[in-house]
């Protein structure tokens, strides 16, 4: 049985080969270096978008400021095992994904930044509408 296609896909880290009945063969799987599990799931969201998110999960994104609340957020933020950074310099975005049992440290690190022009908030790696209108509230029910 002879190969009809080798590849890489350096955005799932998988290295596979299609063989003539069509089978696919993972050859091997490498480690993202950052060892960031949420862009591998932000990955599959949008590869996958109509599986159920296993979790619900809410991402803050957000940008340099010059503000004393700036060094705070960065510190809660980077607290998070899911913290991410992209960029540099004044063009650095910084991310931190939660779930319902991190609401504490979602809640304060939003009240931190949620007036700041670069703040995003993301809805299991989605920008939806009414992220901060609708779905923060939402989430702020676990506080109770």
């Amino acid at each position: 049985m002879s190969n009809i296609l080798i590849s890489f896909d350096k955005y799932a880290g998988i290295a596979y080969k299609i063989n003539k009945n069509l089978s696919f063969i993972i050859m091997s799987r490498w480690k993202n270096s950052n060892n960031d599990g949420s862009r591998k799931e932000k990955l599959d969201s949008i590869l996958y978008p109509d599986t159920k998110a296993k979790e619900f999960k809410i991402t803050i994104e957000f940008g340099y400021k010059i503000s004393p609340k700036y060094k705070k957020a960065l510190d809660l933020a980077r607290r998070m095992p899911t913290y991410r950074e992209d960029g540099s310099g004044e063009w650095i975005r910084h991310a931190a994904t939660y779930t319902p049992k991190d609401v504490e440290e979602l809640f304060l690190l939003f009240n931190l930044v949620h007036n700041w022009g670069t703040t995003e908030v993301l809805v299991n790696h989605k920008k939806l509408p009414y992220a901060h209108q609708l779905w923060l509230p939402l989430m702020w029910f676990y506080r109770i």
